[in-house]
């Protein structure tokens, strides 16, 4: 029986006095990929860094196995087990991948200080970035730079991974390889993740559900089929029914 692994509920965010989501509602099962889509300016990171402890929403509950988020900080989150990457790659330019993935794995869930190189080694594995160990980061190539930034989010070993645009600015082949690479952490590592993108094939192909948001208003939520299909989503966003 799958159980909910995240529930928000009636989650709201002002910005500066703009109302940036309004009354989220959604919940994650354990094991699924959600796809999290709509225009720009839709909320969508902003929720992640409700979620993420980064912003306290000003209504609204966040429930992660069983137990509340509200209030927590940011790597207080990180230690419940939710690891998340960014729009814009945020990794350390000066040290290489191994460094950069050794972060994650010693101040991640349970701090392992013990095993962080036994598990940053299995995320570059995972990854296959593990030639790549001793090159600093700043010499990798862009595609390499955001694959470094999420085997540090799995280093962490969280339950759930927030995904933000990793296939932004990829092209075809390194898309290919990275859809790869979000379809290997749920297979081998059971990590259930919730996934911010534009690029409606790839979200389409590997998503169980999609939520979708428009002015910080959740407009659709359902399988990938029922999501291309609806009149509100076409209108807001896709502009015309996927094939």
């Amino acid at each position: 029986m799958t159980s909910v692994l995240l529930e928000v509920s009636d989650l709201s965010k002002y910005l500066g006095g703009l109302q940036v989501l309004a009354d989220v509602s959604f919940e994650l099962n354990e094991g699924e990929i959600l796809g999290l889509i709509g225009p720009n300016g839709a909320g969508k990171s902003t929720l992640f860094n409700v979620v993420t402890g980064v912003y306290r929403p000003n209504t609204g509950t966040i429930r992660f196995q069983g137990q509340n988020l509200v209030g927590l900080k940011a790597h207080a989150v990180c230690r419940r087990g939710i690891a998340r990457t960014f729009q814009l790659v945020r990794i350390c330019p000066s040290m290489t991948v191994l460094e950069n993935v050794l972060v994650g794995a010693v101040y991640g869930k349970g701090g392992r200080k013990k095993r962080a190189l036994d598990e940053a080694l299995d995320c570059l594995e995972l990854l296959n970035l593990r030639e790549l160990r001793d090159t600093v980061s700043a010499h990798l190539t862009y595609s390499d730079r955001r694959l470094v930034e999420i085997a540090r989010a799995i280093a962490t070993r969280p339950a759930l991974a927030l995904l933000d645009e990793p296939l932004a600015g990829l092209n075809p082949t390194e898309t290919e390889k990275t859809t790869e690479v979000i379809r290997a952490i749920r297979e081998n590592r059971g990590v259930s993740i919730i996934w911010i993108e534009h690029k409606m094939e790839a979200v389409f192909t590997l998503c169980d559900r999609i939520v979708v948001l428009d002015y910080g208003q959740k407009i659709a939520e359902g399988h990938p089929k029922d999501i291309a299909a609806d009149k509100r989503v076409v209108e807001a966003y896709l502009g015309e029914p996927l094939a």
